[in-house]
C-alpha cells in the first residue's frame, strides 16, 4: 500500500522524484545497471484487465509508476542521488472489432526534462463474459525523448487473464521485456550500448464505479518491484 501511495504521489510530480539523465563519469558497469533500471521502470505497463472493450469501447485516464533505483549506480554514472524512478502521464485505449484493443500513453519523468511515450495492441482470444474469463495477448513498445545522453527503447509481449465480479475485476499476467539503451551526447566512444531482457509478472485490480475506474497494479520485472496506478474512466 505504501508503494501505491508513492505512485499516487508521482502524479503530483513531487521533488523527491528529481532525476538527472546526464552522464558525468563513463562507468560501463554503472551504465549497465542504470539501463536495467530504465527498462524496468519505463517499459509498457498493463494497467487493465484482459477483457475486450468492443468497437464502442474507449477509455482515458492518468497514471503513475514508481520503482526504487540502484542508487549507487546512478551516483557513479550521473553524480546524482537517485534512489527512485517515477513516471506520470496520460493514457488512452480504444476497442476495435474482433477482440482487438489499441492503446497509447505519454508520460513525464517528474522534475526532469525527460518523457516517455508508447503504444500497445492487444488481442483477446477469449473476450470474457458472465461465466468466462477474458484472456488476451499484448505487444507493446516504449520510447524515451528529451534526453541528451541516453536513448531508451523497449519492446514487450505478455499474456493477461482476468474475471470480473460486480464492480471488481482482478487480473494477472506474465511476459517478457527487451530494452535497448543507446549512448548519445558524445559518450559513444567511451561506453557500449546496453541490451536488457527481463521476464515480468504482474497483478492488479480494476475497481469501477459507473464510468470511473481505479486500477492499482504490482509488477515484478527482473529483480525490481514496480508499483503502478491508473485513475480514469471507460465506456
Amino acid at each position: 500500500m505504501k508503494r501505491l501511495l508513492l505512485a499516487a504521489c508521482c502524479m503530483a510530480a513531487t521533488p523527491a522524484m528529481a532525476i538527472d539523465f546526464d552522464i558525468e563519469v563513463p562507468d560501463q558497469n554503472a551504465f549497465d545497471a542504470v539501463s536495467k533500471d530504465l527498462v524496468d521502470a519505463y517499459s509498457y505497463k498493463a494497467l487493465g484487465p484482459a477483457e475486450a472493450t468492443g468497437i464502442t469501447g474507449v477509455g482515458v485516464g492518468t497514471f503513475a509508476t514508481y520503482m526504487s533505483a540502484d542508487e549507487d549506480a546512478w551516483q557513479r554514472l550521473t553524480g546524482e542521488d537517485v534512489s527512485e524512478l517515477g513516471l506520470v502521464g496520460l493514457r488512452a485505449h480504444k476497442g476495435l472489432p474482433f477482440g482487438v484493443d489499441v492503446g497509447a500513453f505519454y508520460g513525464w519523468v517528474p522534475t526532469a526534462d525527460a518523457s516517455v511515450y508508447g503504444g500497445e495492441i492487444r488481442y483477446a482470444f477469449l473476450e470474457g463474459g458472465v461465466a468466462t474469463p477474458g484472456v488476451a495477448i499484448r505487444g507493446a513498445f516504449t520510447q524515451s525523448t528529451g534526453v541528451d545522453d541516453i536513448k531508451l527503447t523497449t519492446y514487450s509481449v505478455d499474456g493477461t487473464v482476468s474475471k470480473g465480479f460486480a464492480f471488481l475485476t482482478p487480473y494477472a499476467g506474465a511476459g517478457y521485456v527487451w530494452g535497448d539503451v543507446k549512448v548519445q551526447g558524445g559518450f559513444e566512444d567511451l561506453l557500449d550500448d546496453a541490451s536488457v531482457s527481463h521476464a515480468r509478472v504482474f497483478a492488479g485490480l480494476r475497481l469501477s464505479a459507473g464510468f470511473l475506474e481505479i486500477t492499482p497494479e504490482y509488477e515484478r520485472i527482473g529483480d525490481n518491484d514496480v508499483f503502478n496506478l491508473r485513475l480514469g474512466f471507460s465506456i
